[in-house]
């Protein structure tokens, strides 16, 4: 349950992120330059990509327990 609170944390905080750039490139491409629109696109699609592929020391920390605990507690048997 942590690690969904603490996702939702890091995709709140992404779109506080790409909010403003979006607005941006929006509004380069209605006032046709199109060019910088979508430039400014292709970073919204790189800070997309980087917060959801890239892996962080504490992500394979993460799994890594959560393997090891998996691993080691076994759920109890219902009678």
């Amino acid at each position: 349950m942590a690690s969904g609170i603490l996702e939702l944390i890091g995709q709140a905080g992404t779109v506080v992120v790409v909010a403003p750039i979006l607005v941006l490139a929006l509004d380069f491409l209605a006032s046709g330059r199109v060019l910088g629109g979508l430039a400014f696109l292709g970073i919204i699609a790189l800070i997309l990509a980087v917060e959801r592929y890239v892996v962080t020391p504490g992500d394979l920390l993460e799994r890594g327990l959560g393997g090891a605990v998996s691993a080691v507690v076994k759920p109890p048997k219902d009678e």
